[in-house]
């Protein structure tokens, strides 16, 4: 498979997954009142936002396994730079947490900071490896 065509599926899934995770995490917000206790449907929300949460992870595992090696690498690098910051970042926030005086910080954000991080590592390593960002 070309790598063209490994980006055009890439994204075919990526971005519908993209719009039903930022719709249902929207809806989710709009209809829960913030309480304990959790309703039905939104927890039939949050099945549907890490379904689609979890067709990113397989869109990213297919599009690695389909592109060439110079690609996959740049990919791999990457992956491991965006688990690399999400990880210090996690255990700095629970050294402060437990040692210091900060507020529990919601383990939502590490989703947004991976894929952040993830995407600043592969423009940074793409441009690096062929001098360009596409």
């Amino acid at each position: 498979m070309t790598n063209n065509r490994a980006t055009r599926r890439y994204f075919s899934v990526m971005f519908p997954a993209l719009v039903v995770f930022l719709a249902t995490s929207f809806a989710i917000n709009r209809v829960s009142d913030h309480t304990p206790h959790v309703s039905v449907a939104i927890m039939g929300l949050m099945a549907i936002a890490i379904a689609a949460l979890l067709a990113f992870f397989w869109a990213h595992l297919r599009y690695v396994r389909e592109i060439d090696e110079f690609l996959r690498i740049i990919q791999i690098r990457a992956i491991i730079a965006g688990l690399a910051v999400v990880f210090s970042l996690a255990t700095a926030l629970g050294y402060l947490e437990l040692y210091g005086d900060v507020d529990t910080i919601s383990l939502f954000w590490l989703n947004p900071i991976y894929w952040l991080s993830y995407a600043v590592a592969a423009l940074y390593l793409t441009w690096r490896e062929t001098g360009s960002l596409g």
